[in-house]
């Protein structure tokens, strides 16, 4: 049997090891080298073309709509990382003055939500985790989804995020407090002016697009983001506006690539929606397909 490994860039460093594992068992194994940025990231195309029967794709829990029917069995192995929950829980309860806390955290730690919960409640905390929908654990983000939040933000006064580094948390909409809480239990935060300067950033971008008469819209063909069918939405309803507008296509977002089409003014990115906050790389505004929905009302 043939299968393809696919890591995301942290794990990366594991390729050998499991690769040495599988082939000790009998099985041929091929490894991608293409970046990966989550569960919507799936090397259908390399395992295609190299012939592999699987896909073994490693540090995500699978996404409902990524990988059905296309011909390549997908085996998920999730990869989770061990927290020191009491300590955790500890600096939450020192630092974060509210009394209902929504729990969040990415997926190599949701498996240890219910206890910094249970450890939390024991400090006079009250606390929920919610349910996203595309989501596998309680509590659980993605880049794109924080339907986890929104399922319990009515009931809680704040929300804290175990994660390691920033981009999980920035992605948030809320109107209530957010702390950032380390995995390694030394550090909180409250990251409410963090996110709302972000927001701030991508509305400066939609007014900019406003702006503009030329738009490329950009569609990957990663599966969990394959979004045609939307691209040429946009682009009819751009046109029937009045601006020129053209669909390009590309399995990874590339910005410095983009910068080579000097014809367009703006791009609407209709992959994954967090791209669109690295527009300073590519010096042009860069917007989501929800800022888009907004902009056509607005012109």
């Amino acid at each position: 049997m043939r299968v393809l490994l696919q890591f995301p860039e942290g794990l990366k460093k594991l390729a050998l090891e499991k690769t040495r594992e599988l082939e000790e068992k009998g099985v041929e194994v091929i490894v991608s080298s293409s970046p990966c940025y989550g569960a919507c990231d799936l090397a259908i195309e390399e395992a295609k073309a190299t012939g592999a029967e699987k896909i073994i794709h490693y540090g995500h829990s699978k996404m409902a709509e990524a990988g059905e029917k296309q011909g390549v069995k997908i085996e998920y192995e999730e990869y989770p990382i061990e927290i020191n929950a009491r300590k955790i829980a500890e600096k939450i309860a020192e630092k974060v003055k509210f009394e209902k806390i929504g729990l969040l955290t990415t997926v190599q730690h949701a498996k240890q939500l219910g206890e910094i919960k249970k450890l939390l409640e024991e400090k006079g905390k009250k606390v929920l985790i919610g349910k996203g929908k595309r989501t596998k654990y309680d509590g659980q983000i993605l880049g794109c989804e924080y339907d986890a939040a929104a399922s319990v933000e009515t009931l809680v006064d704040c929300f804290a995020i175990i994660c390691g580094g920033r981009f999980h948390f920035l992605g948030i909409e809320t109107s209530k407090p957010v702390f950032h809480a380390s995995t390694d239990g030394e550090k909180i935060e409250e990251v409410s002016l963090e996110i709302m300067k972000m927001k701030k950033r991508m509305k400066g971008m939609l007014l900019k697009a406003l702006e503009a008469k030329n738009f490329g819209v950009i569609v990957s063909t990663k599966i969990g983001q394959k979004n045609l069918e939307k691209a040429r939405e946009i682009k009819k309803k751009l046109e029937a506006k009045g601006r020129n507008t053209a669909i390009l296509v590309s399995n990874e977002v590339n910005f410095e690539s983009l910068k080579n089409f000097h014809s367009f003014d703006c791009f609407i990115n209709t992959a994954c929606p967090r791209i669109s906050e690295d527009y300073e790389r590519l010096e042009k505004p860069v917007i989501n397909t929800k800022q888009a929905e907004e902009m056509l009302e607005m012109i």
